[in-house]
């Protein structure tokens, strides 16, 4: 009588309970180790292994959840509990810094492909992108240095290579727009820093193509950086501030309306990075400051058209005391960005998506001297309207169609000071372009899942008066359940920029840069949680533009001096060739992150001179190694590894008698190979109304003394080299807060 009775004793007819399962908003999967609050009562439970809790003997009537994991936002959560009756509810908490909401987005599985047919593509979300920024930068850069196949050896920049090409190479997409490589720096000094002029705590995903892909953007031989700025909250106002050692931000977000038919979100960033340098290099006396902001509106105006508006800006300055510099020497350096994108989305039918753009971009600089005169003034703008349209006429059939018009304008005055005491013109014009492109492409899907993608872009250069046609393929080929086997190739264009063209040492004859590349990957699955991949690549670059005469050298054996007066050409042909290995889990639960080693060569023949040389962004072995554990709902553990046999110094150096001296041949002399340990723990703190976070992290743990090219100077009689390499980042620990409301 006592068993069968015992049911009763759980729960009287005067209360009710609440069950519910917590889920991940990306995938739909059950989180465990989740604290699940009651705050009347401040009954607090956690989540089993399948996300599932219970709370019984509720009283009647409205109550409020507060729901915590670490490394996922605090939600709040009404439930209305009836007298003997049970009340189901389902919460969804998003990853990192994401906004509440109410939805999942299933993907079928957590390594779902945003381009199918892309061989080498890798994608952070808001959880990787907060746990690999860093704590003492806070830049959503160094967490894409950290992807499988990247390469980086420069603790102070957020630039970084892929399969052989830079920055310079790459394209760079914020919200559907190419723009440039946002970041905070002193333009045209290279042996200064950069930090991310974006603020992780806005974006969503970040996605980066490293081989072959639809070219829908063009004007770039190199992978493919995508931007995406998360939307703000639908259901409540909501807001976290963070402090780290280098800067404070806000982000504040909510519904738009009384019927939340929109959102809007605004964060804003300021570092103080110049008390971080002062403290840890004393002798530097300099200053570098930036603040930046980012905004994004969300509206939907009828259940058929949407509008976005999306704001990235921001500023920095790098500021040098006098009294140690010498003349002619920067002294003061200012730096300004903006992009603004405008989007229209419309949909007339489930078959038929047109979206319109309307974009602005901007950035200014001015670098002044110790006495006052400019070293560098200059300016970039574009206006570009862009649209971009897909229609499936037919199950297994979609077609893709865009174009984009252009206005590019562009300045630079640069001079130096001499030896003569006078300073001399480097380079100075000021000019603008008019651009226009098209591209279309038809993806053919069959049963069982293959896919081919062919794809064709064409661009009218209106600074080269030239028109190109860039055609591409994808393929994807299921070999099984848990197999896939995906490849493609295309040829790739990029035009040179206004130095190049109109600048004292451009060339108007000069061509579009090629290269045709191809790649193949098979992936495997390991259960639904865990994939393996191999990529085999071929990147084989024509016409690459080069500045001849420009750097000092050895020429039967006499001192050649870098030449002021040398013009840019089309000079180098090489190739980029490798593999890349790649293992890979992600989940809300247990041990998510990857591990992976690259293996590549790149070389370049220059036609005019006939010297050959290995690329400067040619790096044999790169390894790159990150993991997220999280131990309970309150603490988190993370560490990242980078190693790399690292990159040729560029130039005509060689190491000889215990020094380094000037040479004949380009690129023999390597950087010293780097690598890198960073650990990182995040532990929780709740409380009635509020969540704190604390970021404790330790930065190149094993103090391994990693080194970077540095300003060299030569001693024309001896030939000796000075000055080649500068010491990068010591071991350092930080800690951050991030607090919640």
């Amino acid at each position: 009588m006592l068993i069968l009775a015992s049911p009763a004793w759980a729960q009287t007819p005067e209360t009710g309970t609440i069950r519910g399962t917590v889920v991940n908003a990306r995938d739909g999967a059950g989180i465990g180790k989740v604290a699940v609050r009651l705050q009347e009562t401040r009954h607090t439970t956690a989540t089993d292994d399948q996300g599932q809790f219970e709370i019984r003997d509720v009283a009647p009537g409205p109550h409020e959840l507060y729901v915590s994991a670490v490394d996922f936002v605090l939600v709040k959560r009404s439930v209305t509990v009836s007298a003997g009756a049970t009340a189901e509810v389902t919460i969804v908490l998003s990853e990192g810094t994401g906004s509440y909401t109410e939805t999942v987005t299933v993907r079928g599985t957590s390594m779902a492909h945003q381009e199918p047919t892309v061989a080498a593509e890798q994608t952070l979300g808001s959880i990787e992108l907060q746990q690999l920024r860093g704590v003492l930068t806070n830049d959503p850069m160094r967490a894409v240095q950290v992807l499988p196949g990247v390469a980086t050896g420069d603790d102070f920049r957020s630039e970084f290579s892929v399969r052989g090409a830079g920055v310079t190479q790459m394209n760079f997409t914020f919200e559907g727009i190419s723009t440039p490589f946002l970041v905070h720096t002193v333009q045209q000094v290279r042996e200064t820093g950069s930090v991310a002029m974006v603020n992780g705590d806005v974006l969503d995903e970040v996605s980066l193509l490293s081989g072959a892909y639809p070219q829908r953007h063009g004007n770039r031989i190199g992978a493919e950086l995508d931007f995406r700025m998360r939307e703000g909250s639908r259901q409540r106002v909501q807001s976290h501030v963070s402090v780290s050692a280098t800067d404070a931000g806000a982000v504040f977000e909510g519904p738009l309306g009384r019927s939340s038919r929109g959102s809007w979100l605004v964060s804003a960033r300021k570092s103080y990075l110049d008390l971080v340098v002062a403290r840890i290099y004393p002798d530097q006396q300099l200053a570098f400051g930036f603040s930046d902001a980012q905004a994004r509106l969300v509206y939907d105006v009828t259940p058929r058209h949407q509008v976005q508006l999306a704001v990235t800006a921001g500023q920095s300055r790098l500021d040098r005391q006098p009294d140690t510099l010498q003349a002619g020497d920067l002294r003061v350096g200012d730096n300004a960005s903006a992009v603004t994108v405008f989007s229209w989305r419309y949909l007339p039918s489930a078959r038929l998506a047109v979206t319109q753009r309307v974009a602005f971009t901007a950035n200014d600089f001015h670098n002044t001297s110790r006495d006052g005169p400019d070293l560098d003034r200059g300016q970039s703008h574009d206006i570009v309207y862009r649209t971009d349209m897909s229609y499936a006429p037919q199950d297994g059939m979609t077609i893709e169609s865009g174009g984009e018009v252009r206005r590019s304008s562009a300045s630079l005055h640069d001079q130096r000071l001499g030896g003569n005491g006078q300073f001399q013109v480097r380079d100075d014009f000021a000019d603008s372009a008019l651009a226009a492109s098209a591209y279309a492409q038809a993806r053919f899907t069959w049963h069982g899942g293959a896919s081919i993608v062919p794809g064709i872009r064409v661009d009218r250069r209106g600074l080269l008066g030239s028109t190109d046609v860039s055609p591409w393929i994808g393929t994807m080929w299921p070999l099984g359940p848990r197999m896939t086997l995906r490849g493609g190739g295309g040829l790739y264009r990029q035009s040179p920029g206004f130095a190049e063209v109109v600048g004292l040492r451009g060339t108007p004859t000069l061509g579009s840069q090629r290269a045709f590349d191809a790649d193949v990957g098979l992936e495997g699955r390991i259960g639904s949680l865990s994939r393996w991949q191999v990529t085999i690549y071929d990147r084989e670059d024509r016409d690459l533009v080069r500045l001849a005469d420009s750097e000092v050298h050895l020429a039967n054996g006499a001192f050649v001096s870098a030449s002021p007066t040398s013009h840019y050409r089309n000079a180098l042909d090489g190739h980029a060739r490798g593999v890349e290995l790649l293992v890979q889990r992600r989940t809300p639960n247990g041990l998510s992150g990857w591990a992976s080693y690259s293996y590549g060569f790149n070389r370049y023949r220059d036609l005019t001179t006939g010297e050959a040389f290995w690329g400067d962004f040619d790096q044999r072995h790169t390894i790159n190694v990150y993991g997220n554990y999280r131990l309970s709902d309150r603490l988190s553990l993370s560490a990242r590894f980078r190693a790399g046999s690292n990159f040729p110094a560029p130039g005509y150096w060689q190491a000889r008698d215990g020094g380094y001296f000037l040479t004949s041949d380009r690129n023999t002399l390597r950087v010293p190979a780097y690598s890198r340990l960073d650990v990182r723990a995040n532990r929780a703190f709740t409380w009635e109304h509020a969540r704190l976070t604390l970021f404790l992290e330790a930065l190149n743990v094993y103090g391994r003394t990693n080194v970077r090219i540095g300003v060299p100077s030569v001693n024309r009689r001896t030939l000796e080299v000075t000055n080649l390499f500068e010491t990068l980042a010591p071991f350092i620990p930080s800690a951050g807060i991030l607090l919640e409301f």
